[in-house]
């Protein structure tokens, strides 16, 4: 099936459905979330779904506003939301997944 392209993300939220925690890189070297300014209090939310995401269902980031399709801390984000390109294969792969064309 071949999905419309898209101008924007606007009223799409695809890549959100299937990450629980947004995908900061977290460890001794890399300490992305710092980096960004994401405040003390939603790191301390995030890390206990981050330390057993690969054992839960798959459901949509826990940043994600179902109203309005976009993420409640869209510039607080992390690099690998930032590279999700419009339109890629992999965009294209999640709009089909979750039926959004």
């Amino acid at each position: 099936m071949m999905l419309p392209v898209l101008k924007n993300c606007e009223g799409c939220g695809a890549c959100c459905q299937h990450m629980i925690v947004p995908p900061f890189i977290i460890n001794a070297t890399q300490n992305e979330p710092q980096q960004r300014g994401v405040p003390t209090e939603l790191l301390e939310e995030l890390l206990p779904l981050w330390e057993v995401r690969f054992h839960l269902k798959e459901r949509p980031c826990v940043w994600y506003v179902p109203e309005t399709k976009q993420c409640r801390y869209y510039e607080l984000r992390p690099q690998a939301c930032r590279d999700f390109e419009l339109n890629s294969p992999s965009c294209h792969a999640c709009r089909e997944k979750h039926g959004i064309g």
